[in-house]
């Protein structure tokens, strides 16, 4: 009997090609991955908080401040401070 592991043939990422040709790293691929999810949920829900985004998208509270603040120095996404809160939005146009 075969155990999970064996037959599995590991492929290494460098494989995973972006459009352009050039081989992507696993980090990019969740970096991009997160920063969609996070403007497309933004983008349906204005005005929302690190603590909405986390819980509607199921990340970490604190996975969610840092690609919001990726997003901002990017010029896509903006936040307000309401008291202790920070609500964010979606810049239309973009940078």
């Amino acid at each position: 009997m075969m155990s999970g592991k064996e037959g599995c043939q590991r492929l290494p990422l460098s494989i995973v090609k972006t459009d352009s040709g050039d081989a992507v790293n696993e980090g990019q691929i969740e970096s991009i991955d997160i920063e969609g999810r996070i403007v497309q949920s933004l983008d349906g829900r204005p005005g929302s908080s690190i603590s909405e985004i986390a819980k509607w998208l199921s990340i970490n509270r604190s996975t969610a401040s840092k690609y919001l603040h990726v997003l901002k120095a990017k010029g896509l996404v903006h936040c307000r401070q309401v008291g202790p809160v920070k609500l964010w939005s979606v810049i239309r146009g973009g940078k």
